[in-house]
Order: structure tokens, then C-alpha cells, then sequence
């Protein structure tokens, strides 16, 4: 029973919870909180499909403690001691448990090795032709279009083309620049690369994919928040509309870029210029608890299908 709840609960995360986050139009007033509530939703999936291996691998058996026999008795219903629906059962189970490990060790050795080759690459380009302007605090290369980014890794490093440099205001340099360090100290990259690797393990289940989507666009936002404090709206705005038509997007197809002119450049635009009122701090505090218990409902609702297997 355990694993049937489970699943229509993991069910509902992907089919309901996921799409109505994605439409959601409260995220534009607090795109941190969104965020998390993806990073959540996602955990909370991922540990709803483990229980769900360990509930039909393991032969709840109330007469033995379960942590202390649990792999005998894993055994002995792989091997059909307790019947052949407990056998299937865990047949089962053990097939999910082992594709899931499987997948995400892949995931993380995909994501880890094609960040790690496109970082060593953009870091010989940057060796060859950038400099390093301290006035900027970043690295300037020769290009016809203007563009900025960050290059994370190690050394995180913000990225500028001689164009944006040329064509930008100071004032929208500044909105420019500040916008890419506020991807650098918010570890903008370390949030997408955990949905990224998701993702990757299971690109055939659409909320994942909708996951890095949303918060790819949603980082971008907060980022906008994080510049204007020490900028105005309109520069980084401006900015936004320079670098959107120069035609360059250095991010498209390299996943490690956290770009200037990333996300929904129309979106980020209304939003600059009609900013929205903040979410109440109460709500955003309860939303955050909510959020954070999320991973933990499927582990009461395994532990309730333990207890209700005694009684």
C-alpha cells in the first residue's frame, strides 16, 4: 500500500505540483522562494521513487526488526520465500532502486564531464585572447557583438566583449556587471546544475526538464533583483535591449554560461519597468517551511505504511 501511495504521490508532483508552478505568476514577485520550491519538488520526487524501491524490495515483516534483518529478508523474497507476488514485488523494487542509482551516478558523471571539457575550453580562449580589466573586475575579449557572462567554476570569472564595453552606457556596464556577479555569489550555477543533473539522469520525464527550464529563466530574475540594488532598473533595462540586439547569445548550446541576456529578455524587461510588489515576509516564511517539509512527506508516508502493517 505503502508503494501505491507513493506513487500517486509522485504522480501528482509531476501531472499537478510542476505545471501549476510553471504557470504560476507569483514566482515574478519572488523568484528565490520559486526557486527552492523546484529544488524541493524535485528532491521530493527522487525520494518518493527510492521508497518506493525500498517499500517493494524489502518484506515488511512485523515479527523481525526491520534494521536489523532487512537484508536477509531482501533476500528471501528475491528468492520466493515469502511468495511469488512478494518475489515480483521485490524483483521489482531492486530493478527500480539499482536504474535509479544507475541513472544518477550517469547524470552526475555526464554533467560533471561536459562542465569540466567546456570550462577548460572557454578558459584557453579567455587565456589567449582575454584581458583582465581591474576596473571592471572582469575579462575583456575582442568581438563584434556586444555580450557578458559568467564563467563559473573554481574561479568564477565574468566575461565581457570589447562591443558591450564600446556600446554600453557606464551606468548600464555597471547594471551589466553587477548582474553577473549577483549570479556568482548567489552560486546561480550550483542551483541549476542540481536540476541540470536530474535532468540529465531522466531526460524522458518532462518535470525535470521543465524544472531546469524554469529555473534557468528564474535565476535570471534574481539576479535583476540583486543588480538594481547597486544600479538602476532602467539602466540594467537598457543594457538588456543592447546586448538582446546585438544578436550574440553565448549561452545558447553551453550550459555553463550564466549569460547577461539569458532567460526571458521580454519577460525580464516588463519586469524591470513595472516592478512587482514583493510577496509578504510572512507568507514567503511559511511558503519556505512548506517547501523544505516537502521531501519529507513521502519518508512519513512510507514510515505511516510501516506502522499501519503492524496494527
Amino acid at each position: 500500500m505503502s508503494a501505491v501511495l507513493l506513487g500517486a504521490f509522485v504522480t501528482g508532483l509531476a501531472l499537478i505540483a510542476a505545471p501549476r508552478l510553471a504557470r504560476a505568476r507569483w514566482v515574478l514577485r519572488s523568484p528565490s522562494l520559486a526557486i527552492f520550491a523546484w529544488q524541493m519538488t524535485c528532491a521530493a520526487a527522487l525520494v518518493s521513487a527510492t521508497l518506493i524501491g525500498l517499500t517493494t524490495t524489502l518484506h515488511w515483516d512485523t515479527t523481525h526488526s526491520l534494521m536489523c534483518r532487512a537484508w536477509q529478508l531482501c533476500l528471501d523474497a528475491l528468492q520466493g520465500a515469502h511468495g511469488r507476488a512478494a518475489q515480483l514485488a521485490a524483483v521489482l523494487g531492486a530493478a527500480l532502486l539499482a536504474g535509479l542509482t544507475a541513472r544518477l551516478a550517469f547524470g552526475a558523471w555526464q554533467v560533471a564531464g561536459a562542465e569540466r571539457r567546456r570550462r577548460r575550453s572557454l578558459q584557453a580562449v579567455l587565456r589567449l585572447a582575454g584581458s583582465r580589466v581591474p576596473a571592471l573586475d572582469a575579462t575583456v575579449v575582442p568581438a563584434d557583438h556586444p555580450a557578458a557572462f559568467l564563467v563559473p567554476g573554481g574561479h568564477t570569472d565574468v566575461v565581457v566583449t570589447s562591443a558591450a564595453v564600446r556600446q554600453l552606457a557606464p551606468d548600464e556596464l555597471q547594471a551589466v556587471m553587477a548582474h553577473e556577479r549577483a549570479h556568482a555569489t548567489g552560486r546561480h550555477y550550483w542551483l541549476l546544475r542540481t536540476v541540470r543533473l536530474a535532468h540529465s539522469a531522466f531526460p524522458w520525464i518532462p518535470m525535470f526538464s521543465t524544472a531546469l527550464h524554469q529555473v534557468h529563466r528564474l535565476v535570471e530574475l534574481r539576479a535583476d533583483d540583486v543588480a538594481v540594488r547597486s544600479s538602476t532598473p532602467l539602466a540594467l533595462a537598457r543594457a538588456l535591449v543592447t546586448l538582446a540586439e546585438g544578436g550574440a547569445r553565448p549561452a545558447t548550446g553551453n550550459p555553463i554560461l550564466l549569460a547577461a541576456d539569458g532567460g526571458d529578455t521580454a519577460e525580464r524587461l516588463d519586469r524591470l519597468l513595472r516592478p512587482p510588489a514583493p510577496l509578504p515576509a510572512t507568507g514567503v516564511r511559511v511558503a519556505v517551511v512548506a517547501a523544505a517539509l516537502l521531501p519529507l512527506v513521502p519518508v512519513a508516508m512510507a514510515v505511516a505504511g510501516r506502522y499501519a502493517s503492524i496494527g
